[in-house]
């Protein structure tokens, strides 16, 4: 790990430190307060149309700051956020104006935290439009932007990409974790750079005791992208599978060997995972979602614990231990869970991937690490 002197580090995601939910950024923000850093953690695009939609975010105390874990927190409410209707019978051209007023909302916190950070790192997604606003507040801040996922792949306003691929001028370097995505920053030019996600060993080191009853058991783990008609096709197929999945934010009525779960801290999924005789990443296609095979962390900790995996074909890559199928195939379903079983207790584990550690030091500074470097951007 490189040792840097400690800085006052700024992040803006959609996600909060504080909630069950794990995303990538906690465990940075967690590595970055190892490193002696100073973080602060502001979670955005939260408003009452996020307490009408049942917002995970509603149980936690709105503007104004915590500290949690060591790292300060701040969830900025305001009365509506931009929004994207993409599914709405509205034209996109009818919330433009939401994007503009956000990107201007005063807000003494915020404006305070951007001028004292040294570092500023943006989460893609709404947090793009900020871009300007950092810069233009502090002129001498490391200006970082973390594409997690492609923009159009978490459906995004088409003003949001417009708005960062003009960001090229103020933006120090960019962070991707799949080299798929390169092909998309061609606005940023030299600066962008390769930093995949990574694993905390120290997790998976204890032995868990297994949460299950029977010996059979599949199990997902998260919402994104998430495909509910996966386990209409498979668990009726499957009877002697149990299947349990956690924090998917849907209900349906399922076959009785699914069992349905509320979302979870990460380290109570940790069992689930630990003894599941395969896992399950449910992915419906999307706009970019090719980078998933990359980016998925549910596949990573499969790969990491040996565990087989069952998966839509254009998310397994180069991984033989995941096993694809066609959605909505009730034929490539089957064939792909017939694979994940035969293959279970014969895969060892993938203990190849960067610690957060790595990835912190990596986003902070990725010219220092040969392996962050981008051969083209085609």
């Amino acid at each position: 790990m490189v040792k840097t002197d400690s800085a006052k580090v700024l992040i803006f995601s959609e996600h909060d430190y504080r909630t069950p939910r794990r995303a990538n950024f906690h465990p940075i923000a967690d590595a970055l307060v190892r490193r002696g850093h100073d973080v602060t953690f502001v979670s955005i695009r939260y408003s009452l149309l996020s307490l009408i939609k049942g917002d995970s975010r509603r149980f936690i105390h709105a503007n104004r700051p915590e500290v949690y874990n060591g790292v300060e927190c701040y969830l900025w409410r305001t009365i509506v956020h931009p929004f994207n209707p993409k599914n709405l019978p509205i034209s996109p051209a009818l919330t433009l104006p939401l994007y503009w007023i956000y990107a201007r909302l005063r807000n003494e916190f915020i404006d305070k935290a951007i001028r004292s950070a040294a570092i500023i790192i943006v989460e893609s997604g709404l947090g793009a439009i900020l871009l300007p606003r950092a810069r233009a507040l502090n002129g001498s801040a490391k200006l970082i932007y973390y594409a997690s996922d492609n923009l159009e792949t978490i459906g995004a306003h088409p003003i949001v990409q417009r708005s960062l691929e003009q960001c090229g001028p103020i933006v120090d370097h960019v962070c991707i974790p799949s080299r798929k995505m390169a092909a998309r920053f061609h606005w940023a030019g030299a600066h962008v750079y390769f930093v995949p996600h990574g694993v905390n060993p120290a997790d998976f080191v204890q032995v868990r005791e297994s949460p299950y009853a029977k010996p059979l058991n599949a199990v997902s783990a998260g919402s994104a992208l998430f495909d509910p008609d996966f386990f209409l096709h498979a668990a009726p197929a499957f009877p002697d599978v149990e299947f349990h999945v956690i924090g998917s934010g849907t209900t349906m009525n399922y076959s009785p060997n699914v069992r349905v779960y509320g979302e979870m801290a990460f380290k109570e999924t940790l069992p689930f995972l630990a003894n599941a005789t395969f896992g399950i990443a449910p992915y419906r296609m999307a706009a970019g979602a090719d980078t998933v095979c990359d980016t998925s962390m549910k596949l990573m900790q499969y790969d990491y614990l040996g565990i087989p995996a069952v998966c839509p074909n254009f998310v397994v890559g180069n991984s033989p231990n995941r096993f694809g199928y066609i959605p909505g195939n009730r034929a490539s379903i089957e064939a792909a869970i017939n694979a994940a079983l035969a293959a279970r207790g014969h895969i060892k584990p993938h203990g190849r991937f960067l610690s957060w550690d790595d990835v912190a030091s990596r986003v902070l500074d990725p010219e220092l690490f040969p392996d962050t470097r981008l051969s083209s951007l085609s």
